[in-house]
């Protein structure tokens, strides 16, 4: 496979260069520079197919120039984010929510990525590589250092493009007038066919000398968002006028159960704005039961510890945080968040902090004193420096909880062997956590401890899991849901799959992704005892044949989700006719781009 730089770009840098120079002629006239750049550095992001040890299919393939654009298909250097489609939200370890969504916001954003670039510039327009099922970008902010916010450049929708085809999606900048090299892009991807894949990306900037002096401060010019000043002034006593009060509205004769239900047909932002047209609006919108799920995540740029405090008044019932995203830098402290977990979630039941740079072991020890009837907890990309192993044994503590995601942090062998033992989970996911070095000794575990209990298992890129882990994991015979793939240590000719099947037959989601012994032994056994299989991954494989899939199809009446990616000729040319055969069944293949058959 070539490194990335070994391509021939001509191409693309002469399409670069055009764009450089008609913009630099342009900007020249007025006495201004304008340069290009690359994306030097990731700084953060939600998701990635690949692991944090490689260099397939992972958010770091963005840095630098393209090496695959304007080429299209399935390719390991590029960023590929782990989930497409609705599938994921199909299943029970999908975390739901009834919060309603910004009548502002288009589509909510699903994951993220942060990047620098090599220096500050004024943005004026940004191109984005993809190459392959494009068009889940929906937002894209920069960070401004001087008023240390975020500020949105461009959203818009989703679109619905060709799926084999590249596409260069474009965002001219308007109205952002400071310089910044921090950037970051956000995806909506439920309408994908198949995984969206980014090959890098060039951004077109202003330079301005005045920026290279130290202490140099840019005018504030930004301004702040309405959610912001809501949230805010929301928080403080509005005097209304004897004249407004009585005018105001004739909601005040309804009975309170039926004003809170029509305000629970408002967002956050609506709410806090409806709370200062008048005094019958405010006690509505303070009412408690309108808070009991509270999405911060949708606002996750402009939620800091002011706007938290502002929101304290109205939480005594809060049952489900979600913040995730929230508080980047330093806009939430962990001394703040500890505060406002003893004040507001004494009975909270599920708590929501994927990529929230302030969970850290003080934090989690909080968690476990303040939130005694947790029943959920979301740590997905949770890495800061100071959560270790002292923060993740505090997990263990919290004995009402049934849902742990783990996904990328850094846990350790130690304080996850001794959440297994500790609680009665029934949804444990820890994949991409490569911090863990006695994969198979926790897996044997969870098939002693969690047999009765557990529903889902991700152990998604434990490569180094085996087949003795595996006949453990037989023995949680209640599982749904159960991804293993990526494990490609396993040997399925051993039967150990074959017997996890046999002896688990509610499954509805198996993923066996890149187990290259998969065969038809274990196709058969899905056909015989898994009645209720809905998704199936056997990616990568290739010891199946055609005789196989038909066999599993027919009986697997439920099923929704095929995919037999990089499977063998005689599979790989015979895709369309499955697919007419099965009309109801999405059976996904995709193919490198030297493989000409026509899917």
């Amino acid at each position: 496979m070539l490194r990335r730089g070994d391509r021939n770009f001509k191409p693309v840098e002469l399409e670069e260069d055009t764009i450089l120079y008609k913009m630099h002629n342009a900007a020249s006239r007025k006495g201004r520079t304008v340069i290009s750049l690359r994306a030097s550095e990731v700084v953060d992001f939600s998701s990635q197919y690949g692991s944090n040890d490689s260099l397939s299919y992972t958010a770091q393939n963005i840095v630098g120039p393209p090496t695959v654009y304007p080429q299209t298909g399935d390719n390991a250097y590029s960023f590929q984010l782990r989930t497409y489609g609705e599938w994921w939200e199909m299943l029970p370890s999908h975390l739901k929510s009834s919060a309603i969504l910004p009548c502002t916001t288009l589509v909510e954003s699903q994951d993220f990525i942060e990047f620098h670039v090599e220096r500050r510039v004024v943005p004026l327009l940004l191109r984005v590589y993809e190459v392959y099922n494009p068009g889940a970008i929906v937002k894209v902010l920069c960070y401004c250092y001087d008023t240390e916010k975020w500020v949105v450049m461009w959203k818009g929708e989703p679109q619905v493009l060709p799926p084999e085809e590249s596409h260069c999606f474009s965002v001219e900048v308007e109205g952002i007038d400071f310089m910044t090299d921090f950037y970051r892009l956000e995806f909506h991807h439920k309408h994908l066919d198949y995984f969206c894949e980014i090959d890098g990306l060039i951004l077109y900037g202003e330079c301005r000398f005045c920026n290279y002096f130290p202490g140099y401060n840019l005018p504030k010019s930004s301004k702040k968002e309405s959610i912001q000043k809501c949230l805010t002034n929301s928080g403080q006593k509005t005097v209304f006028t004897d004249e407004t009060s009585q005018n105001s509205t004739c909601l005040d004769v309804l009975p309170s159960e039926v004003t809170s239900f029509i305000f629970s047909f408002l967002d956050l932002q609506s709410l806090c704005s409806a709370s200062k047209t008048s005094k019958i609006f405010q006690k509505i919108c303070y009412d408690p039961a309108l808070y009991r799920d509270l999405n911060l995540q949708l606002y996750w740029y402009l939620v800091d510890v002011n706007a938290l405090k502002s929101l304290q008044p109205r939480l005594s019932l809060l049952r489900k945080l979600n913040i995730s995203w929230c508080g980047g830098q330093g806009r939430i402290t962990t001394s703040y968040f500890i505060e406002f977990l003893e004040v507001n979630c004494q009975n909270l039941t599920s708590l929501r902090l994927a990529n929230c740079s302030f969970v850290n072991d003080d934090c989690l020890k909080a968690v476990a004193n303040y939130c005694p009837h947790l029943k959920e907890l979301d740590m997905r990309c949770c890495h800061a420096k100071d959560l270790t192993q002292s923060g993740f044994k505090y997990i263990s503590q919290m004995s009402k909880l049934i849902y742990l995601d783990l996904y990328r942090t850094k846990i350790d062998d130690k304080s996850l062997n001794a959440i297994v033992k500790s609680l009665k989970l029934e949804h444990l996911l820890f994949g991409g956590c490569t911090d863990l070095r006695s994969i198979n000794d926790i897996v044997i575990a969870v098939g002693k401890y969690l047999k009765s209990s557990l529903r889902t298992l991700d152990v998604w890129r434990a490569t180094e899991l085996r087949c003795a882990a595996v006949y453990a994991i037989a023995e949680c015979s209640n599982l749904v849901e159960l991804d293993m793939g990526w494990c490609y240590q396993i040997d399925a000719s051993c039967g150990c799959i074959k017997h996890l099947i046999a002896r688990c037959p509610k499954l509805k989601k198996l993923f066996l992704t890149a187990i290259r012994t998969v065969s038809n032994n274990e196709l058969n056994a899905v056909a015989m005892h898994c009645p209720d299989m809905e998704q199936l991954d056997i990616l990568g494989t290739s010891e199946y044949n055609l005789a196989g899939l038909k066999t599993l199809l027919q009986n697997c009446k439920k099923m929704k989700l095929l995919d037999v990616s990089y499977a063998a000729a005689e599979v790989k040319l015979n895709v369309s006719n499955l697919r007419t055969m099965f009309p109801a069944v999405s059976i996904k293949c995709s193919l490198p781009r030297n493989v000409d058959d026509g899917f």
